[in-house]
């Protein structure tokens, strides 16, 4: 099977298409599990890589680590032990890289690990990688299918005020505010707008086309991108 790419409008139901795609494939659903590698990797806490997310990256932290010795600056952090349990990885799921850069974590930095990490996935095969740029950079991956998930700016309200127990105006704002953080994010990393068509295979509306439905049409794109060694393993 193909790597797949989710790219999802917050409420789009994006995840929970990609959760249903893994069981039926027998794919990894990797979401978090891509922080909290690059946490272990890099040598500091999951809280420190979150930061580096879309809420937090920024400029300055990127070019600050250009001009000073990361090494002579670094947090010295602790990973405790029980950490490493953590995600969801076995040894088959160890990346095959090692990174000369300890207890220390920049923008640009977080950039190289997402990327590295995602580009091993993609070499990997067998799963499904949820947001972080995926569509970008796997992009030239022949083995992968992008697929992002859309649905009208209502609905995805109404989704949020339920599932977080919001009021609309709450889970409106809400949003909006998820909304611009993706795009600030993928123009920040990647220099891409998310809206753009051209990085994927297929955008599907989950407000015109029920998310069942949705699993169905991927499923079916993923197993006509298969390989013929892929398609035996299926």
């Amino acid at each position: 099977m193909p790597v797949i790419t989710i790219s999802n409008q917050f409420g789009a139901g994006g995840p929970e298409v990609g959760k249903e795609l893994a069981k039926r494939l027998g794919l990894d659903y990797l979401d978090k599990e891509i922080l909290h590698r690059v946490a272990l990797e890099v040598n500091v806490p999951e809280s420190d890589v979150q930061e580096f997310e879309a809420e937090h990256h920024n400029k300055f932290k990127s070019f600050f680590s250009t001009i000073f010795d990361i090494d002579a600056l670094k947090k010295k952090a602790e990973v405790r032990e029980e950490a490493l349990e953590v995600g969801g990885y076995d040894e088959r799921d160890k990346i095959p890289y090692h990174y000369h850069v300890d207890g220390w974590i920049d923008s640009e930095i977080y950039k190289q690990m997402v990327t590295r990490v995602i580009s091993a996935l993609g070499q990997r095969r067998h799963a499904v990688i949820v947001g972080r740029g995926g569509q970008v950079i796997l992009a030239d991956n022949p083995r992968t299918l992008h697929v992002r998930f859309v649905a009208d700016f209502e609905d995805r309200v109404a989704w949020t005020a339920q599932r977080r127990d919001l009021t609309e105006a709450q889970a409106r704002d809400f949003v909006q505010q998820v909304d611009a953080r993706s795009h600030d994010y993928l123009r920040f990393y990647f220099d891409v707008d998310p809206d753009q068509p051209g990085l994927y295979h297929a955008i599907l509306n989950t407000s015109k086309v029920p998310l069942e439905k949705c699993v169905d049409l991927v499923e079916e794109l993923a197993r006509e991108l298969a390989l013929p060694e892929d398609a035996s393993e299926a």
